[in-house]
């Protein structure tokens, strides 16, 4: 290979990130000057939908002015607390609270909105769904990110929103594979371990992966967690034993395979960007998530290049993945128009109809766990809405769709909580982020606080976050679970409590512990 074929090959396996709502000097020179073939956005390149048009429209031109090919803009729009699109866009509710619904027709109608919005501001690949089945409660980092533990509901939803994204022209990525599900440590932050054998590791974690190659997924992304029972030492992003013997030749996945960030802990606390690149294509990446310094991927490109010019990255693997590139780009219509009209935005993003479907998910999710007494409806009167530590902004949220749905409603602090509940006042303790490995002190606090609404009137927890915090609470008090703390979510768990809306949905995961299969 000359070294000019070398440096555009190379540079189209690169995904990178910049900082900014405009391309910064540095982003303009990696697709210039090194190629690059894709960008990543993330909160920091945003504002509001028809600035996400603009900047990609300017990336897009980057591109075209230095005849370079058009890019994939990327972003991790998974619906939850990991959405990228801004106010203005529709937001949809967390995976758990799709599994709760337990709706294939939902799951499609909410992703084949997700990828029109997409499209419309110039973003073509979404890092989503998450296939992780999050059969460990103490899972610091998946969690609502998952549609449950069921690895028959994971897949069947997966499944459902990888076809209707991709039908709605925005390449579906599965991740975390081979599964993230059972870790009790976040890759961002260390190298977790899944330490299952292989017959577990087939009937969970590879499950929903499995349904989705057969569902024609066009990327998947690579998990930074060791599998000892598939490879005894390297994690699956730096594994061949384990993106090419399981993904590819035991799965028959022929689409893109991407790495998660490069500079996740996991990764970056043992190798430096250059080897990590290396590994990662050696292993099979096609698409390298090099985000960071510009140093630092500026060191990622460069080692792959030299990589395949001292003959120890075979020149067919380069090859092999920029082909795959190709394929994605085409099947995108890229080559006939990479930007969109900006006009257009306002009319094609978060409205009223997309809306709608938001808050049609999250009414179907609202799950009532238990209602000791027909607690839930609350009978007529106010409510007094009681945030436990670290839920306040949620029970304001709370309250005011309270308001919305009929009821008056007030946010009282939990040390003011004696003073409340004159007569004809029902209590709503709002829990949002708590986990089963809150300390014993929180989970204390937390009784307390729902001991004292109880003593006071009519009380139901309402769980804005995750459900697994709900273990071992008092049993007396009423919940409903909504799995998110978005405004479709919070406005499904006020009419559950003022009686407008009648919950329809199951807990997809257990309270009690793990789930070992």
């Amino acid at each position: 290979m000359a070294d000019g074929h070398i440096r555009d090959l190379v540079g189209q396996m690169f995904m990178v990130d910049f900082s900014g709502c405009e391309p910064s000097a540095e982003v303009e020179r990696l697709i210039a000057d090194e190629g690059v073939g894709g960008v990543i956005l993330f909160a920091k390149n945003i504002a509001t939908p028809r600035q996400i048009a603009s900047l990609t429209n300017a990336l897009q031109r980057i591109a075209a002015a230095a005849h370079r090919p058009p890019l994939l803009v990327s972003a991790d729009q998974e619906g939850g607390s990991v959405a990228r699109l801004p106010a203005g866009a529709t937001q949809f509710p967390s995976a758990m609270a799709f599994g709760a619904a337990g709706s294939e027709a939902l799951v499609g109608a909410a992703a084949g909105v997700t990828a029109r919005e997409l499209r419309a501001v110039g973003i073509q690949m979404n890092m989503a769904p998450v296939l992780d089945v999050n059969s460990n409660p103490a899972n610091p980092v998946i969690g609502l990110r998952s549609y449950g533990e069921d690895p028959r509901l994971v897949a069947r939803l997966g499944t459902a929103a990888i076809r209707a994204m991709q039908a709605s022209g925005v390449l579906a990525t599965a991740k975390h594979f081979p599964g993230h599900g059972d870790t009790h440590q976040d890759s961002h932050l260390c190298l977790p371990t899944v330490s299952r054998d292989r017959r577990r590791l087939e009937s969970v974690e590879l499950a929903p992966f499995r349904a989705a190659v057969r569902a024609g997924v066009a990327a998947v992304m690579t998990a930074h967690v060791v599998y000892p029972a598939l490879d005894p030492d390297a994690p699956a992003t730096l594994s061949p034993a384990i993106l090419q013997r399981v993904l590819r030749d035991e799965l028959g996945f022929a689409g893109l395979i991407v790495t998660d960030s490069m500079a996740m802990r996991a990764i970056a606390d043992t190798l430096r960007a250059g080897e990590a690149a290396v590994r990662a294509v050696l292993a099979g990446a096609d698409i390298v998530l090099a985000l960071g310094t510009a140093d630092a991927q500026r060191e990622a490109l460069e080692a792959v290049r030299r990589g395949v010019e001292e003959g120890r990255i075979p020149a067919d693997r380069i090859a092999a993945a920029v082909g795959r590139i190709r394929a994605a780009k085409h099947r995108l219509g890229l080559a006939q128009r990479a930007t969109v009209a900006e006009e257009e935005v306002d009319s094609r993003v978060g409205i009223r109809a997309h809306l709608a479907v938001a808050e049609h998910v999250a009414g179907a999710a609202a799950t009532l766990l238990r209602n000791p007494g027909h607690t839930v409806p609350f009978p007529p009167g106010s409510v007094a809405v009681v945030a436990a530590e670290g839920s306040l902004e949620t029970a304001r949220r709370l309250a005011r769709a309270l308001h919305a749905a009929g009821r008056h409603a007030a946010v009282v602090p939990a040390d003011r909580l004696a003073a409340a509940g004159e007569g004809g006042v029902a209590f709503a303790v709002v829990l949002d982020g708590d986990r089963p490995d809150a300390t014993p002190e929180r989970r204390g606090r937390v009784e307390h606080l729902i001991r004292a609404a109880l003593s006071r009137g009519p009380t139901a927890i309402v769980a804005a976050g995750s459900p697994y915090g709900l273990a071992g609470l008092p049993e007396e008090a009423a919940c409903v679970a909504v799995y998110g703390a978005d405004a479709p979510s919070l406005g499904a768990a006020a009419r559950v409590l003022a009686g407008s809306l009648r919950p329809r949905g199951r807990l997809p995961v257990s309270l009690t512990g793990r789930q070992d299969r």
